[in-house]
């Protein structure tokens, strides 16, 4: 929330978790950075289109009218920034992130690691709802 908060000016509420074990997208968009080290796993930020735009246009003045470089760009940037906030509240030190992947496409999916726990944090922004999903592979597997 402070990262949207901050970068966009947007108050997000945040809904009920809940855990997952596979991802079906019901976005067009998703960021996904990967984390490892003393914690090995990977976050995904899944919004839709309209969202995007919307935060493209916040980001950049000029609201987009495609799925373009500049938008793919800035949902990895909001990865990176989302995942560098996780990083820095962590109480576990040791922790490496890699560099934010973006996928794109109606209903694309994301295959997490298969003994990882995967926790869904719903938000709902001004513009429509967007996801984050975190698993995280039990350190001793």
């Amino acid at each position: 929330t402070s990262i949207f908060s901050m970068m966009l000016g947007w108050d997000l509420t945040v809904g009920e978790l809940s855990r997952s074990n596979r991802f079906q997208s019901n976005h067009d968009i998703s960021g996904v950075i990967g984390f490892s080290g003393a914690l090995r796993g990977s976050i995904v930020i899944g919004i839709n289109q309209d969202v995007a735009f919307a935060a493209a246009e916040a980001f950049f003045g000029g609201k987009p009218t495609e799925i373009d470089a500049e938008v793919l760009d800035m949902v990895g940037e909001l990865s990176n920034m989302i995942g560098g906030n996780a990083k820095e509240r962590m109480t576990t030190t040791g922790v490496t992130l890699g560099l934010p992947m973006v996928i794109s496409g109606k209903g694309h999916r994301i295959s997490f690691d298969p003994v990882a726990q995967v926790v869904l944090i719903p938000f709902e922004t001004p513009q429509g709802p967007l996801t984050v999903e975190v698993a995280i592979r039990p350190p001793d597997k």
